[in-house]
């Protein structure tokens, strides 16, 4: 009888485990979309050869760009490194970066000119940490 009993209330324990995890409730928005402005499918992350880089879309053709190593220092001028290809295959090279250059950390504003953002582009980066291209879709 004891035995039936500690099996009823472990059954009931993992019911209550396993509807709580179904219950389709939406993890919380994080820190980084909700300081952009921007909803989850306006952020991209490429993480690759030990470095994180995300970018957000933040519309009017510009993008919020974070780098991170916990090893070495990132020592990139992103205004040379990027570039948008729009959904004709067109090259847009940015206006400008009002980022810092180096360091573990660094971040910035990229900025380009006019192009059609209405039928999907890519942001291209090149040649961070011995990663040739590194393509972020949206």
């Amino acid at each position: 009888m004891r035995i039936s009993g500690i099996m009823i209330v472990l059954l009931i324990l993992i019911i209550a485990a396993v509807s709580g995890c179904l219950s389709g409730s939406e993890p919380k928005t994080t820190a980084l979309n909700k300081t952009s402005g921007a909803d989850s499918s306006d952020t991209k992350v490429n993480s690759e050869a030990g470095v994180t880089i995300t970018a957000v879309y933040l519309g009017s053709n510009a993008f919020d760009v974070k780098l991170d190593t916990h090893s070495g220092s990132l020592d990139y001028d992103m205004a040379k490194l990027s570039y948008v290809r729009d959904s004709k295959g067109n090259i847009i090279k940015p206006d400008s970066w009002d980022g810092g250059i180096g360091g573990h950390h660094f971040g910035g504003t990229l900025k380009f000119p006019k192009f059609d953002d209405s039928a999907g582009f890519d942001l291209v980066i090149q040649d961070v940490a011995g990663v040739k291209e590194r393509v972020l879709k949206w």
